[in-house]
């Protein structure tokens, strides 16, 4: 199985064609994608999440169900699961399966507080809001609430997660970061460019749909 999950992990970092994999059955494909959204490759990461989200938006709507529930509880620190990568999987599957995330907004940022899940849980929020905005709308204050996090990737990916909701009360929540120099990393369409903070405020990114994510940029001088 490792040879196999290298494989895919390669195929995802160079942005290759998971479907063209000598077994890409979902019985095969399905637990290496599960392992790579562990992985500490922000890249290989999110790809893993967005091919699950795909597969999983096939399902029939219990068996969705199903995945969800078992996804939120490994939020819960009771699960002593490793959560990582866990929330923008939720994002996806509630991007691509609308009909099954009532309640799932508000149950995932019950999360907010931790440090460590916050980036995805904000990512996750704006993913559901671009295809329901109406589920997410209700949430704006505490997706602004990043704003506040002293971390740029945080207050990033609450500024991402308004570009995606729009409507009049993202649009005035964005209005925080209009003079925020502040610069991350955004990996849109398979390239990563630089931007300060308060150009998600003037051109609202994140309306194609398309895998687009907030990345940390390597200390000056350093790499990556």
């Amino acid at each position: 199985m490792s040879g196999f999950v290298d494989e895919v992990r390669k195929l995802l970092r160079e942005g290759g064609d998971i479907d063209a994999l000598a077994d890409s059955s979902e019985r095969k494909l399905l637990p290496a994608l599960n392992m790579l959204i562990h992985d500490d490759d922000d890249i290989v990461r999110q790809r893993a999440c967005w091919e699950i989200g795909k597969t999983v938006s096939r399902w029939n709507p219990s068996r969705i169900d199903n995945m969800i529930r078992r996804l939120l509880w490994r939020l819960n620190p009771e699960s002593g699961d490793y959560p990582v990568g866990v929330p923008e999987l939720l994002g996806e599957i509630g991007h691509r399966a609308p009909e099954q995330v009532t309640n799932l907004v508000s149950v995932m940022l019950q999360y907010l507080d931790d440090e460590t899940l916050r980036p995805g849980l904000l990512q996750a929020a704006g993913r559901i809001g671009q295809r329901l905005p109406d589920k997410v709308s209700p949430h704006i204050d505490e997706i602004a609430s990043g704003f506040r996090d002293s971390d740029a990737v945080v207050a990033a990916n609450a500024a991402l997660a308004l570009c995606r909701i729009r409507g009049s009360g993202a649009e005035e929540a964005l209005r925080s970061v209009e003079h925020d120099a502040r610069e991350v990393g955004v990996f849109c369409k398979g390239t990563l460019h630089k931007k300060k903070l308060y150009e998600f405020a003037e051109q609202g990114y994140g309306q194609v749909d398309d895998l687009c994510f907030v990345v940390r940029l390597p200390p000056a001088g350093g790499r990556r």
